[in-house]
């Protein structure tokens, strides 16, 4: 059988003899890609099987604190809020294959009620509830901050109510 190209021709044999010369060359590229992948393997395990032990204990230590700490840090929020207060917690895995929380948020309820009196103490409660970590992320104080300015804010909007009438 021959098949025929404009002025060339090629035959049956032929197109099997450039077919196997292309998978041999495929076979050929696949050979060389295996064989640096096992050379970097070795690379890594002869310059790095060496690491030790305590370094591996240290890192997993770390993780286990960060964990501990910020699980810690957000309890202390929840619990100090009245209402739903839900923790979510985001995760990384640790070099022992489990997760560890690296970091955190507990959503505190703001509603405010409409007596400025009950909403002075709801915002006290905000306050108190994101202060109540001994070390204060920059959203734990500018919450308290916050929570503050409309303290003093419904304060003045009080006065201004009461020097009127």
């Amino acid at each position: 059988m021959e098949i025929e190209l404009g002025t060339a021709s090629i035959n049956k044999n032929q197109i099997q003899i450039k077919l196997h010369q292309k998978y041999a060359e495929l076979q050929k590229i696949d050979t060389e890609e295996l064989s640096n992948k096992i050379k970097t393997k070795d690379y890594i395990e002869e310059n790095f099987s060496s690491i030790d032990k305590n370094d591996y204990e240290r890192v997993l230590d770390k993780f286990k604190s960060m964990d501990s700490n910020i699980r810690i840090h957000e309890q202390s929020h929840a619990s100090l809020n009245s209402g739903s207060s839900s923790i979510h917690y985001s995760y990384q895995m640790g070099p022992d294959g489990k997760m560890y929380v690296n970091c955190g948020y507990t959503r505190l309820n703001t509603t405010l009620p409409t007596d400025p009196k009950q909403a002075a103490l709801k915002l006290d409660e905000i306050k108190k509830a994101s202060t109540a970590s001994s070390n204060m992320s920059a959203a734990d104080a500018s919450i308290a901050r916050d929570a503050n300015l409309m303290k003093i804010k419904l304060a003045i909007q009080e006065d201004n109510k009461n020097n009127i009438i």
